[in-house]
């Protein structure tokens, strides 16, 4: 290589860091620039993070175990998550409709049709508001997954739609 491009790659070079050092903060033990003693202290006050416990409920027709299993595993891992509090009384929540039955009347173990519907309710005495469906079939050794991806389902319409609950008072 010719020592003058070696040369004016070495200038180029110099001048790019001349340009990025400003992107770039001062070392670790650099006192701050802004004219701020160095050893100030950042005021002691915690911020509370808003927890988000979405009341849910569960509502299950159908006659089949897999269903059954279905609806039950949903309710655990609803119960068991800190994001959602399995809800009984009349207040506003969201509801999973799930809906199952047997594949084939003749072999009720090998698998199941399942629809389930998510909708909002103010009370019981209001319409409920459609947000979201789905349909399909499932076989026993898929409860475990359908019920986690209901509940993951269930988590981001909470996220979506969670402007529909009511103010509360804090």
């Amino acid at each position: 290589m010719k020592p003058a491009l070696h040369l004016l790659r070495l200038i180029l070079l110099c001048g790019a860091l001349t340009l990025a050092a400003p992107l770039f903060p001062g070392p670790a033990g650099a006192a701050p620039e802004s004219g701020q003693p160095e050893n100030t202290a950042l005021p002691d006050k915690p911020v509370k993070i808003s927890e988000r416990h979405t009341p849910v409920a569960v509502e299950y027709k159908g006659d089949d175990s897999i269903g059954s299993r279905l609806s039950t595993r949903v309710k655990e891992l609803l119960n068991s998550s800190n994001l959602f509090a399995l809800d009984s009384r009349d207040a506003p929540k969201f509801r999973i409709l799930l809906a199952t039955s047997p594949e084939f009347r003749d072999r009720p173990g090998v698998g199941s049709v399942y629809s389930v519907v998510w909708v909002f309710s103010l009370s019981e005495a209001t319409l409920r508001h459609y947000l979201d469906s789905e349909v399909g079939v499932i076989t026993p050794g898929e409860v475990d997954g359908l019920a986690a991806r209901i509940v993951e389902q269930t988590d981001k319409m909470a996220t979506r739609y969670g402007y529909l609950f009511p103010e509360q008072p804090q």
